[in-house]
């Protein structure tokens, strides 16, 4: 979608698939805040935040397949979802951590078939954020919104004319969480946050062929993120996590509550600069570029969740530059075709510093070796990572009713490396580079069976890059090649019907969809150095069929269902890691065959039901409500499928009544509001530690609110 002064007009290039479009408004009024709260929304979206610098995100149970079951943060894998922000790309979600303000739209687009109009590695699927353009419209707007357990949320916008032609905008944010993780060591909450961010643009349009867009933003965030005992378990007999803390004096405790010695603090501070440009030239052809450096960085200051001191002031502290630039040429909209061709480069320096401090005495009989007392193992990491490519995209119209999208990415990804470990299984791997071809290529068939009717079937091809191992763990396991991680591939059909039933005041869209995935990137480990590190490991499908329907049964209320059913198998899995009921028996196999069991992170069932009512009062004031119900069945967290991190089915009911009145061009928003209506326990990620336990990360509890909205 590009915007010409104030018209806003879609890409013609864009692929007819699946996809989720909310707006800046639809976002506000379900209180949908970060990407994480974007998971309610859209069933095929899944989001694993626990970590602020590990985050990851799976479309249709397909993503990063890594860093799942704890272990070292290993920073040389992509994600095979593309996170854009107002067209430019971000290498890791955590850069979207610090929330959303001022939006215009979301998309999420589901599968593979936009990797052609999309640069860098987008084959599960694309989430494309979207700001509103300052104009000679002003906007002066200012939001507060207050809730327990020290939830707050305000924000602030100025937008409109500076000069002729020439308009801007300053928006600021902050949002904040108090915990609601009760630490009974010292009677505090944990598990909260605080952060603040703010953004500002540029817009110049001389006239209406030629536009300039400058875009700067910075934000810092600060958190305390707190996994829980979800559960320990028990084999052959023995539950090992039991008798280890009643031999070291560890307390044992669940629900929301914990007993910490030392907890844990994490910082993160990002900025960026993004100038873009459009111009409209001879002809019909189009010129457009988007350019930008952004910089990332986060400390976190990590301990053990026991109750003893094994480990404490932990952490990988990480710097993370990036730079991006899209070129692109659109042409005129002639009488058959149209095309688009252009170049993009995203690249990336990335250092990490990460340690681990063991105590004295403590860790050793907890680990049952004395090398671990007073033990301070240090890990250098860096990555450079260098990806250019050219697309081309073409929509034919051979046929009236028919539309046909092709296109072809060609990519290279030149990336290097290395890793130094200190003072425990000492290792340093030397400079790592590795350079792969990276193509991609679509073919979506549209036809319009009637006005109403559209019927369309999608293939797709990519690759996702190859990745660095840099961890000692894979070279003691299986030898120096194994530091380097294959390209995965993604082969996908999507076959899909839009209709629209002006009689019952409805639409909807239904597909289907299959996709292979093969040399799956994911986690190996070591049980001998006990660490993890990534492999190839084999190929696995996903497959299932999604609805989206819009319904207005009574004048102002809309009712939007969408519903996903996703069946994901690994079809060759041959030499997994061994969940912990199996390793931990006395005589386990090296490996594990995991071959046809699902695929972690991908709920076999995801639904979100939306209504809103709103009933106008008079000329000036109206009443609204809106609902909204999300529920995802089990899946298990963890890559190895263990039953024991297998996070339950849960479901979100959430609720809010407010007013609205409109006196002299100044808008009142006011609302009461219910997250969570029924109290539900939930977790939102699971990880596997020591000695059979499983740790978690959970989801907010009820949460009564109010919020205020001025736009003026």
């Amino acid at each position: 979608m590009e915007v010409l002064g104030n018209r806003i007009t879609i890409d013609r290039q864009r692929p007819t698939s699946s996809s989720y479009h909310f707006t800046g408004k639809e976002l506000e009024s379900e209180r949908i805040n970060t990407i994480e709260d974007l998971q309610q929304l859209s069933p095929s979206l899944n989001v694993d935040a626990a970590d602020p610098f590990n985050s990851s995100i799976s479309i249709r149970g397909m993503g990063d397949g890594g860093g799942q079951t704890g272990g070292e943060a290993n920073v040389g894998m992509p994600s095979s979802v593309g996170l854009f922000f107002d067209g430019v790309y971000l290498s890791r979600p955590s850069m979207m951590a610090h929330g959303f303000n001022d939006l215009d739209s979301i998309d999420v687009y589901n599968g593979a078939t936009q990797g052609t109009l999309y640069p860098a590695n987008v084959t599960a699927g694309v989430i494309d954020i979207k700001t509103r353009v300052p104009t000679a419209t002003t906007r002066r707007e200012a939001f507060f919104s207050y809730g327990s357990y020290g939830y707050m949320r305000a924000s602030a916008l100025v937008s409109g004319k500076i000069l002729n032609n020439l308009y801007g905008s300053i928006s600021y944010n902050h949002t904040a969480q108090g915990g609601y993780i009760k630490n009974v060591r010292y009677g505090n909450s944990v598990n909260g946050y605080h952060g603040d961010s703010v953004r500002t643009q540029l817009y110049y349009t001389p006239n209406e062929n030629l536009n300039f867009r400058l875009i700067a933003d910075y934000s810092a965030e600060r958190e305390t993120p707190t996994p829980v005992l979800y559960k320990s378990i028990t084999v052959e007999g023995v539950n090992q996590f039991e008798n280890m803390s009643a031999a070291l004096g560890n307390h044992i405790i669940t629900g929301r509550t914990t007993d910490l010695d030392y907890q844990n603090y994490d910082t993160t501070q990002q900025l960026g600069v993004s100038p873009q440009i459009s111009w409209r030239f001879g002809g019909g052809w189009k010129l457009s570029s988007i350019s930008s450096f952004r910089y990332f960085y986060t400390n976190p200051v990590m301990s053990d969740p026991y109750s003893i001191n094994v480990y404490y002031n932990s952490g990988t502290n990480v710097r993370d530059r990036t730079w991006y630039e899209n070129i692109r040429f659109d042409s005129p909209q002639w009488k058959t075709i149209n095309f688009a061709t252009g170049f993009a480069y995203s690249g990336e320096s990335l250092n990490t510093n990460a340690i681990s401090q063991y105590s004295d005495g403590v860790s050793g009989a907890w680990y049952k070796s004395t090398s671990y007392d007073n033990l301070t193992v240090y890990r250098y990491g860096s990555l450079r990572d260098d990806y250019y490519s050219l697309y081309a995209q073409a929509t034919a119209h051979p046929l009236k009713r028919l539309t046909v999208k092709f296109g072809f990415r060609e990519g290279i990804d030149d990336k290097s490396g290395t890793f130094r470990r200190l003072n425990k299984s000492p290792f340093y791997s030397g400079v790592l580079s590795k350079t792969t071809a990276l193509p991609s290529a679509m073919v979506n068939v549209d036809y319009d069976l009637d006005n109403l009717t559209k019927f369309y079937v999608a293939l797709s091809y990519g690759k996702k890059a190859g990745a660095l191992n840099i961890s000692s763990g894979s070279a003691g396991k299986a030898g120096f090649d194994s530091l380097y991680i294959k390209p995965e591939t993604t082969e996908s059909i999507e076959v899909g019907l839009h209709k629209d039933i002006p009689a019952a005041k409805l639409d909807f869209k239904i597909d289907y969809f299959n996709a292979l995935v093969k040399d799956f990137q994911t986690q190996g480990y070591d049980t001998e150095t006990q660490q993890t590190y990534l492999t190839n490991a084999g190929n696995y499908r996903s497959r299932g069929v999604e609805y989206t329907m819009n319904w207005h049964p009574i004048k102002n209320l809309t009712i939007t269902p969408n519903v996903l059913y996703n069946d994901t198998k690994y079809l060759s899995y041959d030499n997994a890691r061994c969940a912990p009921e199996v390793s931990l028996q006395s005589q386990p196999p090296a490996s594990c065959n995991l071959n046809g069991r699902p695929v972690f992170r991908a709920p076999k069932l995801s639904l979100s039901v939306m209504g809103r009512y709103e009933h106008r009062l008079n000329d000036k004031s109206s009443l609204y409500a809106t609902v909204r119900y999300s529920y995802r069945t089990a899946t298990f967290a963890t890559v190895d499928d263990s039953p024991s991190a297998k996070i339950p089915a849960y479901g979100l009911l959430n609720f809010s009544l407010g007013y609205k009145l409109k006196v002299h061009g100044t808008s009142l928003d006011t609302s009461i509001w219910v997250n969570n209506v029924l109290d539900k326990t939930y977790y939102m990620s699971l990880r596997e530690g020591d000695y059979g336990s499983v740790f978690g990360w959970m989801g907010t509890p009820r949460v009564i609110g109010g919020s205020v909205g001025v736009h003026f």
